[in-house]
């Protein structure tokens, strides 16, 4: 997996492509909560595939990955191409921030309550009018000038400064770049290369803070490490699946998914396959971070964690909007005249709402089947007893 992400199928992935390889689609797979790509990637052998994602960054990891011709750079020939004007700017960084990048080597090299000390204090957007000022003067910048969220935004909590600072730099690089065929591709690895350092237990709504020894050092470990040379390492890592015919036949959307198979745009569809939120959770609180840093557009943040105001959110995580999130679901893909294959588990939010998938898509399909595996769902990185839980996962394959 490219990015840590507790929505990840890769567990039942392989689930997934079997029953969809024996429907024999006729015609392209479409994944509607495509997520990190796992489902997508089983099906390399098996048909072209559409993603979609709610998230922006999640579909510059699907381009990267599932769409495209061959690449023509190497990592180490994008790195040089890359290293004078991250150099450049990281330079200019490390002066306007040299008081601060003092007092966190201090910080670091200190004890647990230096440290906490630090983290407190640092200012943020979330919690300093005079970083939103310095926002707003970076957003309507050019040039490196632009080339600050980061620092503004996620120093001294989710990253430290000077791995802030550096992805900043590197960002500044990455926009200056005139190959934009591999613009995906680079922005993709600058993406994972943040997400090997973030602080953080498995998502980004919050960040660790040193409130044990075993966190302390974590985070010292953690903030010691290089923004580039994790960059440099994830090129190599965001590599593209399947053969070049394959990948020139998909294609990636970003949206709500009911709208999606609600516009009647889709072309080309043999199968749609579903794997909706199953909590009440607004899984984009959790991934906050990696959106905001992917669209590098200095949002409205608020709070300790930083967080856009203006995050995506979906009915399936609304016990009060669930049932009708499936209906439209399941009424929609019904009259594209083709099979709906559902991943949904026993313990989801439909069943706390009193209906199942099963029930609700019998009244749009001519035949239901039902298949269950046992699968490990994440528990949302809780700091308290196991981070996974055995759940029931369901697979629905839905015939009209």
């Amino acid at each position: 997996m490219v990015v840590r992400y507790m929505g990840t199928k890769r567990h039942m992935a392989d689930h997934v492509r079997d029953a969809i390889a024996q429907l024999e689609p006729d015609g392209r797979v479409v994944d509607l909560f495509s997520g990190m790509g796992s489902v997508a990637e089983s099906l390399k052998e098996t048909a072209s595939v559409v993603t979609n994602d709610a998230m922006s960054f999640t579909a510059a990891l699907s381009r990267a990955r599932f769409t495209g011709q061959d690449r023509q750079s190497s990592s180490a020939e994008v790195v040089e191409r890359l290293l004078p004007k991250y150099k450049a700017r990281l330079q200019e960084l490390e002066q306007a921030y040299a008081s601060e990048l003092k007092s966190e080597a201090i910080a670091l090299d200190g004890s647990r309550t230096d440290l906490l000390s630090y983290m407190d204090k640092a200012q943020h957007v979330g919690n300093s009018a005079t970083r939103r000022r310095a926002a707003r003067t970076a957003a309507e910048s050019s040039g490196f000038a632009h080339y600050e969220l980061a620092t503004l935004y996620f120093s001294a909590g989710y990253l430290s400064l000077r791995q802030a600072i550096e992805l900043d730099a590197a960002r500044a690089a990455i926009d200056s770049d005139d190959r934009l065929d591999e613009r995906d591709w680079i922005v993709a690895a600058w993406i994972a290369g943040a997400s090997v350092l973030v602080n953080a237990p498995g998502h980004t709504a919050q960040y660790l803070r040193p409130n044990s020894a075993s966190a302390h050092t974590r985070i010292v470990r953690t903030w010691s490490r290089s923004l580039w040379d994790e960059f440099a390492n994830s090129l190599d890592a965001v590599s593209q699946v399947g053969s070049e015919s394959w990948r020139c036949q998909n294609s990636v959307y970003v949206g709500d998914a009911l709208d999606l198979v609600s516009a009647g745009e889709l072309r080309d569809i043999g199968t749609v396959y579903a794997d909706p939120p199953y909590t009440k959770d607004q899984y984009s609180r959790y991934y906050h971070m990696y959106e905001t840093l992917y669209r590098y557009d200095f949002p409205d943040s608020s709070g300790a964690g930083r967080n856009r105001s203006d995050r995506f959110t979906t009915g399936f995580s609304l016990k009060t909007a669930v049932v009708a999130s499936f209906h439209d679901l399941c009424r929609n893909v019904a009259r594209m005249r083709v099979p709906l294959v559902i991943s949904y588990p026993s313990s989801g939010l439909l069943g706390d709402a009193g209906m199942s998938v099963a029930e609700i898509a019998r009244q749009y399909f001519g035949e239901v089947e039902t298949h269950s595996y046992e699968a490990n769902h994440s528990t949302m990185g809780a700091s308290t007893g196991a981070s996974k839980k055995s759940a029931m996962e369901n697979l629905y394959v839905c015939l009209v």
